[in-house]
């Protein structure tokens, strides 16, 4: 739980600066990945579908779908590093209306009870940031039910939040 608020007290530093996120994080093994589905109350409601894949031990690949109702998309393509319980990265966002802007990330994660974790992440662009807390719940040993909130500050619209909940298969 220290991790937790740790991470939550770096990502409310780096509040100046601007970010973007959607997918929980999770562990991911050496060859292994992750694929899911969420939906998200902010805004008119917001879509969201990833893909993750470690091809080395300790590296993660994503690519990532966002689909705002009523607004445009977002895809993201990313790589993280993890360093323990923490993942930092960099990836690329298109904008559908208004072009590419690169972001970082932080994210991280802790058990919290048998079947139960707790993550946070924060990514930041020059247009944008998101926050996001949440936990995940096994529901079976390759599936999770990701519940949480999500944080959105962008430039160029009004900020947002939302309650979101999704569902991951770990392969």
């Amino acid at each position: 739980m220290k991790k937790l608020i740790l991470l939550a007290a770096a990502a409310a530093l780096a509040g100046g600066a601007y970010t973007a996120q959607a997918a929980p994080v999770t562990y991911v093994p050496a060859l292994g990945g992750n694929i899911g589905y969420s939906y998200n109350s902010a805004a008119d409601g917001i879509h969201n579908m990833y893909l993750e894949f470690s091809p080395l031990n300790r590296l993660v690949v994503g690519a990532e779908y966002r689909d705002w109702i009523n607004r445009d998309n977002e895809t993201d393509v990313y790589a993280k590093y993890r360093l323990g319980h923490m993942y930092l990265g960099l990836g690329s966002r298109d904008y559908n209306d208004h072009g590419s802007k690169t972001f970082g990330l932080v994210e991280g994660m802790t058990n919290l009870a048998d079947r139960l974790d707790a993550y946070a992440g924060l990514k930041v662009s020059s247009v944008e940031y998101e926050a996001k807390v949440g936990v995940l719940y096994d529901l079976a040993p390759s599936f999770d039910l990701d519940i949480n909130y999500t944080y959105y500050d962008r430039d160029d619209v009004s900020n947002e939040d939302g309650v979101g909940i999704g569902v991951n298969y770990r392969f």
